[in-house]
């Protein structure tokens, strides 16, 4: 009889690890077995294994415009604003997205950082950290995934302006395991990034570094390691010099580089992680306006015709691969979309730490429009009840 219902129980794994993780949180009510099967981390671990390896995956675009919104892959259609905890509180500004998570910040609210899973609304508040001094500074951020530790990580890279002070840079790394900050070594140099939010590719954090080298704007590309907490220089393609900025992004699981000139946008690949060699210049997009750069890749269509591409004027467009026409992204009626991301349907379930008021204002934000549809709805029947009496006298 154990038997039978081991057989049973890996069966039912079996067929819910094949499913999309929507229905699987439906089917949370069926029973007390499957509620507490679908809640296991075990199972959530599982299931993202499994969606990660499908070639196809269910996936939804997530931006702002401006306020979080996520529309069907790859049409921006059914576009649906997002209940996150910053709804009401100010602008989220999306720093990145891994499996499907996505880590925002309010600058409205001190730098609160969380991190927000829109698949099963669940989130975690990162604890508060205060900067150093009073002086100004910059900031830097990056989120991502460290494989060996089966961790989410989220780094904070704090720089003087006057480089006077206490300190010159300051490196936070935050760990969602063990809901805590350690600091890391700081930054071999001053660097300053004109997108403050690193990519992930290989277990690092990628930021481009301007700099000025001989009365001349140059670049490099810094990469920060989550595994070992340690900052490197990427290598970069060769091409001319001739260019107005840099911006990296991920292409396909790969590092990619936008090059732009007043002329030709240039996207390249580095198809093999530290080999330099296996930099392949992909696309040579014209610019269709002065100072209109593409800021990076978002992703292929499913049909891989098209690229999808964010503008550094807050738009979308797409780039048609056969006759490398670029076109506007027309999403509903809002007139600037950006903070574009592409994440997958998952069962990772966010525990909250330490954000008690956070939690109070949500849950009064939804008695509020619980009660307004209410009065929404009691309006509606006396309207059509009073319309039924007038029709029948």
């Amino acid at each position: 009889m154990t038997e039978l219902m081991d057989l049973h129980v890996d069966l039912m794994i079996n067929i819910f690890l094949r499913l999309d993780a929507k229905p699987l949180l439906q089917f949370k009510s069926v029973c007390k077995s499957w509620y507490y099967l679908i809640s296991s981390p075990n199972f959530a671990e599982l299931h993202l294994d499994q969606t990660l390896a499908q070639s196809n995956p269910n996936v939804r675009f997530v931006f702002s415009a401006p306020h979080l919104s996520s529309a069907e892959f790859d049409t921006f259609d059914r576009v649906k604003e997002l209940d996150n905890p910053f709804r009401d509180q100010g602008f989220a500004h999306v720093v990145g997205s891994c499996h499907g998570l996505l880590c925002l910040c309010n600058y409205d609210l001190h730098l609160t950082i969380l991190l927000y899973n829109p698949t099963t609304q669940t989130y975690r508040k990162l604890p508060f950290l205060s900067k150093p001094s009073s002086l100004s500074h910059r900031y830097s951020f990056g989120f991502g995934y460290e494989k060996e530790s089966k961790d989410y990580k989220f780094v904070r890279i704090l720089q003087s302006n006057e480089g006077t002070g206490p300190f010159k840079s300051q490196v936070m790394v935050y760990s969602l395991k063990t809901d805590s900050w350690v600091r890391a070594p700081d930054v071999p140099s001053p660097f300053f990034s004109y997108r403050e939010d690193g990519v992930l590719v290989n277990g690092t954090l990628h930021w481009v570094h301007e700099f000025v080298h001989k009365d001349e704007k140059r670049y490099s590309i810094l990469g920060f390691g989550l595994g070992n907490n340690s900052f490197n220089e990427v290598p970069q393609p060769k091409f001319e010099e001739q260019f107005i900025n840099l911006r990296v992004g991920v292409l396909d699981r790969c590092l990619c580089l936008t090059v732009n000139d007043l002329d030709y946008s240039d996207i390249w690949v580095l198809k093999e992680y530290g080999v330099v060699e296996s930099w392949t210049r992909l696309y040579k997009v014209k610019q269709s306006q002065q100072l209109m750069f593409l800021e990076w890749p978002i992703a292929y269509s499913l049909d891989r015709q098209k690229l999808f591409l964010q503008l550094n004027t807050w738009r979308v467009v797409s780039l048609d691969l056969q006759t490398m026409v670029v076109k506007d992204v027309k999403v509903c009626d809002f007139p600037r979309c950006f903070d574009t991301q592409v994440c997958i349907e998952n069962l990772i379930m966010l525990k909250n730490s330490g954000s008690e008021a956070l939690d109070q204002q949500q849950e009064k934000k939804k008695r509020r429009r619980r009660r307004r549809r209410h009065m929404h709805q009691r309006r509606n029947i006396s309207v059509d009840e009073n319309l039924h009496e007038n029709v029948e006298s």
